[in-house]
């Protein structure tokens, strides 16, 4: 029955990994464009490594972004501007003067009638004049050039900008017929004129824009013609500007003919593939290289849900043309794992997903290496990553990175830099910017899937943290049984590997359920006074296993994570407290023997860290009862201990081996050398 559970336990998670692994192929699957890739890879300025190409059918040769952009603007500085007279305007002119007359003749005694009557006849021709020729309206437009195209009765007719007055040049005119009147009435007549000068050339914006468009949606976006059979670039020739354009546009023709329906099965079938193996060989990874990921499940979805969310943040570009594909911040990822395992881990998991993009991203080589040195750049710069700021200058690192690479490129296509794209430097300014989105991210990861990032750890291992200062002032003696353990197992799992900050951390809080008693313990003891001395064994041996439960609770209440309360459950495993068992054994040898009361609780230790920590903890704490410090007892002591533990299976569970074990014991008996200061035993000379 146990051994269908067990199965059916195992059954459960394989088919969990599966599934993450299905649900990702089919979002990214899904997502990929279906279009057929071109299968040569080529360059600017690099020989042609393939067989000679020849042109498998008629193609055009697509112009070059600067060719198009060049003609574009031409057109846009020759495009002329539309104007409309509107003869709605002078009618208005007209009847607002003659209601200014009428409205001044109101006010003045009939005598004085006769004076504006006779220059209202002159006022009407100078404004039918004006608005004959024109006032222009100006516009904002860059491109005002001298010739417009004025719309009468929906025909063009073609104008000389200076053919019309402007408000200046007909107020100037106005000023200057006026004054061929007497003074008084030159000036009446002025001013009763100059309030009816409007702007009757109007600009249609509408028109400009709309022909402006037409024509250059008329812009031809190809240059010649590449016939069937036509050699296009023989094997070793440099491919120049020239031959590059021909690339390109058979590249985009091909992947054009071969997206249709007709290749969409295959195409789908390809792409199942490729992803498919991109997947495989990270499972394969992972079973012979990184076990202790690939047994639990969360951190399986974690690696799987990261790399994911990259492939299609690479995707982007894609459905949205304006987000250049450069800007994005891939060096996340690598950052993101390298918080919580490894540099290779993280290196080899970016490199699949940089792989994987670079099928559909342009330029698909400059991309993959650009990407893949930035990464690598990004992951060494944080190798020992111990505080927040050190992202400031990862930042940094990886922008240079992005530049160099790219100029790199560009010298190596062009053969200079006079080409040299400034707006490229801009987006991986942006992309390397967008990488402090990890600061957020590694938080939101621990509190979703319960890891610990390093940085995470310092703030926790932190002597001056609430419980370790605690725990130093009410059982200093256990603060420094503490730390001395910290030291051991720190140096024994940086030299067996496993993570040094980890087991440094868990060192650190182990014992602080000794605080509930901690004159029972004998490195806080002074003046020569046992507690143990006045009451029973068994009672005794329920205080020191009670350490253990206690120090849980603490931990949970102060909030510390699960990763470092297992620390705390497991470094006595489910060993016993011998000391008083053999004292009980002593007092009462008629009694029956009930073994769990002097047995701690466990689990035991269930990977290289626990495991390395019971080792430092029980050798530490031993060390400190021996009568005589040398080189044997202290060998004989570790030895001892060590192999008393392995014989009791308090190992089994953890991914440590014998070789493993037999370093640690010559590390711990070096270092408690160093600390008993011990004097090597050198041979005697004959």
């Amino acid at each position: 029955m146990n051994e269908f559970l067990n199965k059916l336990r195992h059954s459960q998670d394989l088919f969990f990994k599966a599934s993450v692994l299905l649900m990702a192929s089919v979002v990214i699957v899904f997502l990929m464009p279906k279009e057929a890739k071109f299968k040569y890879e080529f360059q600017k300025g690099k020989p042609w490594l393939h067989e000679n190409l020849y042109a498998p059918y008629d193609f055009a040769v697509l112009k070059s972004e600067d060719e198009l952009k060049q003609e574009e603007k031409a057109i846009r500085e020759k495009a002329s501007q539309y104007y409309v007279q509107d003869e709605a305007v002078t009618e208005k002119a007209l009847y607002n003067f003659n209601n200014n007359v009428l409205n001044q003749l109101d006010t003045l005694k009939v005598k004085e009638h006769k004076k504006y009557l006779e220059i209202v006849p002159l006022g009407i021709e100078l404004l039918k004049k004006i608005y004959k020729q024109g006032i222009i309206q100006p516009t904002e437009s860059e491109n005002n050039s001298e010739l417009i195209t004025l719309l009468v009765d929906n025909e063009t007719v073609e104008r000389e900008r200076s053919d019309f007055h402007t408000i200046g040049t007909a107020t100037s005119f106005l000023s200057s017929e006026s004054q061929k009147l007497k003074r008084n009435d030159g000036e009446l007549l002025l001013n009763l004129i100059l309030d009816n000068v409007y702007h009757n050339v109007l600009f249609d914006e509408e028109t400009t824009r709309k022909v402006l468009q037409s024509r250059l949606d008329k812009l031809s976006k190809t240059k010649g013609k590449v016939e069937k059979k036509q050699l296009i670039i023989s094997k070793g020739q440099v491919v120049n500007e020239e031959l590059w354009l021909q690339l390109q546009s058979l590249k985009k023709e091909y992947e054009l003919k071969q997206g249709g329906e007709k290749n969409f099965l295959l195409i789908l079938a390809g792409q199942v593939l490729i992803v498919g193996m991109i997947f495989l060989v990270m499972v394969l990874f992972l079973s012979l290289f990184r076990q202790n990921i690939i047994n639990v499940n969360n951190r399986v979805l974690f690696i799987v849900v990261s790399f994911t969310i990259t492939v299609l943040m690479g995707m982007i570009p894609l459905y949205f043309e304006q987000v250049p594909i450069y800007a994005l911040p891939f060096c996340i990822l690598p950052i993101l794992i390298k918080s919580f395992y490894d540099e290779l881990l993280a290196s080899y998991v970016y490199f699949l997903a940089v792989i994987l993009i670079g099928f559909y991203a342009p330029n698909g080589f400059e991309f993959v290496f650009l990407q893949c040195i930035a990464g690598l750049i990004a992951v060494f710069s944080l190798v020992s990553l111990r505080k927040r700021s050190q992202l400031l200058t990862t930042v940094l690192i990886i922008f240079l990175t992005y530049a160099l690479c790219d100029l790199a490129i560009l010298i190596v296509q062009e053969g200079n830099w006079q080409n040299i794209k400034i707006e490229n430097f801009y987006w991986f300014g942006a992309s390397a910017i967008l990488t402090l989105l990890v600061y957020p991210l590694i938080y939101i990861y621990e509190k979703i899937f319960g890891f610990l990032s390093d940085v995470t750890l310092m703030e926790i291992a932190d002597t001056n943290s609430p419980l370790l200062r605690q725990l130093s002032t009410e059982a200093p003696g256990t603060f420094q049984h503490s730390m001395q353990v910290a030291n051991l197992a720190e140096k024994a799992i940086l030299k067996i590997g496993g993570n040094p900050l980890l087991v440094r951390t868990g060192a650190l809080y182990h014992d602080i359920g000794k605080m509930e008693a901690p004159h029972y313990f004998i490195e806080n003891q002074v003046g020569g006074i046992n507690p143990h001395d006045d009451i029973e064994p068994e009672e005794s041996a329920s205080i020191i296993i009670n350490h253990v439960i206690k120090g849980i609770e603490m931990a949970k209440k102060h909030n510390l994570p699960e990763v470092i309360i297992d620390f705390i459950r497991t470094h006595h495993g489910t060993s016993t407290v011998k000391y008083f068992l053999y004292q009980y054994k002593e007092q009462h040898p008629d009694k029956e023997l009930d073994l769990s009361n002097f047995t701690y609780p466990g689990p035991i230790p269930f990977s290289k860290e626990t495991a390395v920590l019971m080792m430092a903890d029980a050798c530490e704490a031993a060390s400190r009862s021996l009568n005589e410090y040398s080189q044997k007892s202290l060998t004989n002591l570790v030895t001892n201990i060590i192999d008393g533990q392995a014989n009791e299976g308090q190992f089994a569970n953890a991914n440590i081996t014998y070789k493993d074990i037999s370093t640690i014991k010559n590390i711990f008996i070096n270092m408690l050398q160093n600390i008993y200061h011990v004097r090597i035993a050198y041979p005697k000379s004959a």
